[in-house]
């Protein structure tokens, strides 16, 4: 069945399940009306190009960074498509050229797709629709097939999730490609395009560098005097 590199061999006690539910039947329900038409993509793993192992690995990035969240069709494929090209890239500082390192790849405590630096039991997909359709999106990515065009994404954010010191980082490092879903996609900048990104005014860096609003102290009250005990007079 192969191994899995890295962080990633902890998966091997869920990889039987993904490979029977694989092999049983392509077929799966999508998530609502709308993503019928991604039934297209229900063919096994039988094909001689994709490696099981591969597969896997890739259909497990693409649920947990947006498929178990609920992103859209095409923000998962732009996302499987930042996780293949960045293993085709073959650069160390992203894991090399096998598909799996790239997905768990840790560097001093810091994963580059965060999900793979969450506990074992909260990085267990549920194989279910939503698996399945991450898988056929995997598919037909490693399959050549998928309709994303963009040929130069290697990162991506999700701005709702991102706090904005590291949002403000990705703006003036990367260039923005386009938007899909709940993500924005970039790339690295030509040699003449880094200065004028890095000096660039983003909501995100004046957010990241405003300062935060003091609560104002309360003053503390002071006690009240205390009043002299009455004295009452008594005849002699």
């Amino acid at each position: 069945m192969g191994r899995f590199h890295g962080s990633g061999i902890v998966a091997l006690g869920i990889a039987g399940a993904f490979f029977a539910a694989a092999h049983a039947s392509a077929a799966f329900t999508p998530l609502d009306a709308r993503d019928q038409n991604v039934t297209r993509a229900a063919s096994t793993v039988n094909d001689a190009r994709i490696n099981e192992n591969t597969l896997y690995c890739l259909t497990l990035a693409i649920y947990f960074e947006g498929g178990s969240t609920g992103e859209s069709e095409e923000g998962q494929r732009h996302i499987a498509r930042v996780v293949n090209l960045r293993a085709q890239s073959n650069r160390r500082v992203w894991g090399g050229s096998d598909l799996c390192d790239v997905v768990f790849y840790n560097r001093r405590g810091v994963c580059q797709f965060s999900f793979a630096c969450l506990p074992l039991a909260r990085r267990t997909p549920r194989f279910g629709p939503a698996w399945q359709y991450s898988q056929s999106i995997a598919i037909e990515e490693l399959a050549g097939r998928s309709e994303v065009h963009a040929r130069f994404i290697r990162y991506y954010m999700n701005p709702a999730l991102t706090p904005p010191k590291n949002a403000c980082r990705f703006r003036r490092e990367f260039v923005p490609v386009l938007i899909a879903g709940r993500h924005h996609f970039f790339r690295e900048p030509l040699a003449r395009e880094r200065t004028e990104i890095a000096r660039g005014e983003y909501d995100e860096c004046r957010q990241a560098t405003k300062p935060k609003s003091k609560k104002p102290v309360k003053s503390a009250k002071k006690p009240a005097p205390k009043k002299p005990p009455s004295r009452v007079a008594t005849n002699p």
